[in-house]
This record gives C-alpha cells, sequence and structure tokens, in this order.
C-alpha cells in the first residue's frame, strides 16, 4: 500500500510540475502579446499625434475674428452661427488634407479647394460687415442732413436703407452676403406715403444700390447757365439755343441726376414735376422747358438808363403782356415748350409746324390737353394771352 501511495505522489507531483510548465508558458506568451499591442498602440497614438499636429497646423490659418461692435445681438447671433459653419467647412477640408502624402495628388487639391473656400466665405463676410457697419452711419448722417431725393424712382433705394438702419441681419448668403427682409410701408403713415413695398435684399460691397442724393451740383450749374443769359442783349441764336441743350444735356446725363431735377424743387425757373420719369422721354422734355427758362432770363440783368416821366406810358398789365409776347416769341423761334404761366397754360411743339396746348391741372398736378388743341402760328399762339 505505501508503494502504490508513493508512486501517487510522485505522478502527482509530475502533474503538478507539468500544469506549472504550461502556466509559465501561457504567461510569457501573454507578455509578448502585450508588448505587440503596447508597441501597436504607441506607434498609432504617436501616428494620430502627428496626424493632429498637421491639421492643427492647417486650422490655425483659420481666421475667424470678425468686428460686430454696434451690431445688435440678433445680428452677431447670425453672423456666429456663419463664422462656425464656414469653420466647420475648414476644418473638414484640414482633416482630409492632413491625411494625405501625396500633397500632388487630385484628392489633396479638393480638400484645399475647399479649406480656400472656406477662408473666402470668411473675408467676404469680414468685408460685407465692415461696409454696412460704415453704411449704417453714411445714412444716419444723410437722413439727419436730409441729403437724399425726393423722387419717386429713389423710394426703394430709401426703403432699403431703412430696413438696414432699423432691421437685422436675417441670414447669409454663400458669398457672405448679407440678407434683409423686406417690408410695407403701413398706410397710416402721418402725410401718406404708406403702400410702398420692397422686397427682400441682399447688401454686399460690390453691388448694392444706394439712395442718390439731392443733385445740387447739377442744379447749380443750370442756374449759372441762366445767370449766363441775364447780362445778354437780343434774341438768342440757333447756336446759342444748341449750346445751351448740349449743356443741358451734360448736366442730366447722370438718370439720377435727371430723377432728382425732376422731383425736387432746386430749380425755380420753370415747373418740372408735370414730367413723368419714367417717360422714355423725360429727359428730353426737361432739355427743353430747361432751355426755355434759361432763355427766358436772357437780358434780365442788363442796366437800363433811367426813364423821364411820362417816356413809357404802359400799364403793369400791359408791361407783363408785352414780357410774355417775347417769351412766346423766344419760345416760338427756338421750337422749345413754352409756359404761360398767369394762364397756366404751356404749349410744346409737335411736328413740323404744330404746337400742342396743354394746361395745368392743379389737383392732378399734371398737364393735361385743352379744349383749345392746338395752334401752328405765332399770332395763334400769342392769341391765347388775355385781351389786354
Amino acid at each position: 500500500m505505501a508503494k502504490q501511495q508513493g508512486s501517487g505522489v510522485v505522478a502527482a507531483a509530475r502533474r503538478v510540475s507539468d500544469i506549472q510548465g504550461r502556466f509559465q508558458d501561457v504567461g510569457g506568451q501573454f507578455m509578448s502579446g502585450y508588448d505587440k499591442a503596447m508597441e501597436t498602440k504607441n506607434k498609432m497614438e504617436a501616428k494620430n499625434q502627428e496626424l493632429q499636429a498637421k491639421t492643427n497646423a492647417y486650422i490655425d490659418q483659420f481666421d475667424g475674428d470678425v468686428d460686430l461692435a454696434g451690431f445688435s445681438d440678433e445680428d452677431k447671433a447670425v453672423v456666429k452661427d456663419q463664422v462656425i459653419t464656414n469653420r466647420n467647412e475648414f476644418i473638414e477640408g484640414a482633416n482630409g488634407a492632413a491625411k494625405i502624402k501625396d500633397k500632388t495628388s487630385p484628392e489633396y487639391q479638393m480638400y484645399m479647394d475647399k479649406m480656400n473656400a472656406a477662408m473666402s466665405k470668411m473675408e467676404k463676410l469680414r468685408a460685407n460687415l465692415d461696409g454696412i457697419a460704415n453704411l449704417k452711419i453714411e445714412y444716419a448722417n444723410g437722413f439727419y442732413q436730409e441729403i437724399y431725393s425726393n423722387s419717386q424712382k429713389n423710394s426703394e433705394n430709401l426703403l432699403r436703407a431703412n430696413a438696414i438702419l432699423e432691421g437685422n441681419i436675417s441670414s447669409i448668403g454663400d458669398d457672405g452676403s448679407l440678407n434683409f427682409k423686406g417690408y410695407t410701408l403701413p398706410d397710416t403713415l402721418p402725410g401718406g406715403g404708406g403702400g410702398f413695398t420692397v422686397e427682400d435684399f441682399s447688401y454686399n460691397t460690390k453691388s448694392f444700390k444706394k439712395p442718390f442724393v439731392v443733385a445740387i451740383d447739377e442744379a447749380q450749374a443750370i442756374l449759372d447757365m441762366a445767370k449766363a443769359q441775364e447780362t445778354l442783349k437780343g434774341e438768342a441764336t440757333e447756336t446759342t439755343v444748341k449750346i445751351i441743350k448740349s449743356k443741358l444735356n451734360t448736366a442730366l446725363s447722370n438718370p439720377d441726376a435727371l430723377y432728382s431735377i425732376l422731383s425736387n424743387s432746386e430749380l425755380q425757373l420753370i415747373p418740372l414735376d408735370s414730367i413723368d420719369p419714367n417717360d422714355p422721354n423725360a429727359k428730353q422734355l426737361a432739355i427743353d422747358l430747361l432751355a426755355q427758362g434759361v432763355l427766358d432770363a436772357r437780358g434780365a440783368g442788363l442796366t437800363r438808363e433811367p426813364e423821364t416821366p411820362g417816356e413809357d406810358t404802359r400799364t403793369s398789365g400791359q408791361k407783363d403782356y408785352d414780357a410774355a409776347v417775347q417769351r412766346i416769341e423766344n419760345g416760338f423761334n427756338a421750337r422749345v415748350p413754352i409756359v404761360i404761366q398767369k394762364q397756366n397754360t404751356r404749349v410744346s411743339p409737335s411736328g413740323k409746324d404744330s404746337w400742342i396746348v396743354e394746361e395745368w391741372d392743379p389737383a392732378e398736378k399734371m398737364w393735361v390737353e385743352s379744349a383749345q388743341r392746338e395752334r401752328k402760328t405765332l399770332d395763334g399762339l400769342i392769341g391765347l394771352l388775355p385781351v389786354i
């Protein structure tokens, strides 16, 4: 029995020894695998760090700074959202570019284009924000100084200016343009003016129509032309009339200046508010009427010798009549529209030898065709004057 027990102990010991050996081998294999895993992990971390460093180097090139001083909280929120969108687009491109070793590959260029596009959007946004900030100051000063023309052709420009001053940026376009909501003026505005509407619009520094100002310089040039005629004697020659009309054409060459002079009251020579600015012939009509006003000033500034009592026996009415006849003769010879102010009548050349008679309607503020529709001769035009 003892021999068998001894054999069992030896056998058990051998089995334990074998098992321990196997455990030792498994432990060695585990450590070997662990070391390899750690080595791989370290390599991956190093690679990720390198990749992150490249990405960060790209991201450092993105400039997301914008000057929002003076903007409303609503504007700031819209702009910040757009900056984040642009930055995310840039990061997406930077992550892709950092993974590519071949800098000449089309894929690498694609990611670079994405980054450049995001930076371009930021540059345009920054420029437009600077532009709109300066524009608000310009508009505020302009409205305060009342420099803008009240022409109906300026209505939409003025409404947009007001939207920029009083409203908020509603959204931002891909090109960095600043979008504003349109609106309609209420009909309850004091003094009327309701019903004007401006549609949604965008602002960018490259293409934006500002309100045009009152054409003071052009108006002064026309007044100077009239003043120059005051010291001239005799009837204006055909050449003089052509020169005057040529200068008027130059003064009204800018459509904004034409619209301003048609609607504003800088010129007291002759009423121009009867001309529709939408009329394709508006410029020529203005030139003809202004030419008459300039010619009517001819000789008005000449110094006359004192008249002895009894030398001029005409009544004031007769003097006015004679002056009106002279204006009609001047206009007839120059074939330009003639306004007979005391009669609220205007005659305008029509065709080769006819003249159309119109009357001023104060209610409608426009010239309307008279029942005395047509005249052909100088005497016929003079016949429109009241009998003395």
